[in-house]
C-alpha cells in the first residue's frame, strides 16, 4: 500500500491508501477531509476504470472513499466490489453464523444487499481495524455524464451507516415525503 506525503494509487486493489502526516497530532479539518476525499475518490475512480474490463467496467457507476480520522487512511470501494474473488466480508456488516450484520436482511431497493460502493469501502476499512464512528464517507458517480458528482447513499446504506459513521459528505437517502 502506498505511503508518503499524499495518497498513491498503484496496485491498491480497491482498499487502502495511507496518508502520512495524518496523525493524532496533525488532525485535518472537516473541510480539508471533504475536499481531499472528493479529489482522491475521483483519481481512484479514473484509475479503477482503467483497470476494469468487460461487464465489470461497463457496470462501474459508483465509487466511494471513507477516511479514517484516527489513522489517516483512505479506503476505497466500488459498486459490485463484493463480487471480487476472495472478498472478505466483515461480520459487523454482513453478519456471521450466530449474529446478524448491520446491513438489512432484505434489500430496501432493487439492488442486492452489499452491492454498494459504500459497503465495499467500509468493509475494507473495518477489515483493517477501523471503527465506524471514525469514518467520513464520500461517494461519487463514475458515469461519463455525471462523473465526480456526489451520489447520495441508497436506502440500504442509509439504514446501515446513518448515525454510525462520523459524516457522509454525499448525503443520505430521503423519502419523497420527507
Amino acid at each position: 500500500m502506498g505511503t508518503g506525503s499524499g495518497p498513491t494509487f498503484g496496485n491498491t486493489k480497491g482498499s487502502e491508501i495511507n496518508v502520512a502526516n495524518a496523525t493524532h497530532s496533525s488532525r485535518k479539518t472537516v473541510s480539508q477531509i471533504k475536499h481531499e476525499s472528493k479529489i482522491n475518490v475521483m483519481k481512484w475512480a479514473k484509475q479503477k476504470r482503467d483497470e476494469l474490463s468487460g461487464k465489470t467496467k461497463k457496470n462501474f457507476n459508483t465509487a466511494c472513499v471513507v477516511y479514517d480520522i484516527e489513522t489517516g487512511n483512505y479506503y476505497y470501494g466500488r459498486n459490485g466490489g463484493y463480487h471480487e474473488k476472495y472478498y472478505d466480508r466483515n461480520s459487523l456488516l454482513f453478519g456471521d453464523d450466530t449474529n446478524a450484520g448491520l446491513l438489512p436482511r432484505v434489500s430496501m431497493n432493487k439492488y442486492p444487499v452489499g452491492n454498494c460502493a459504500e459497503v465495499d469501502a467500509v468493509n475494507h476499512a473495518l477489515n483493517k481495524g477501523a471503527k465506524l464512528g471514525n469514518l467520513y464517507m464520500t461517494t461519487i458517480h463514475t458515469t461519463k455524464n455525471q462523473f465526480g458528482n456526489y451520489k447520495s447513499a441508497c436506502e440500504n446504506c442509509t439504514y446501515t451507516f446513518k448515525g454510525r459513521i462520523n459524516d457522509n459528505f454525499s448525503g443520505w437517502y430521503k423519502n419523497e415525503g420527507e
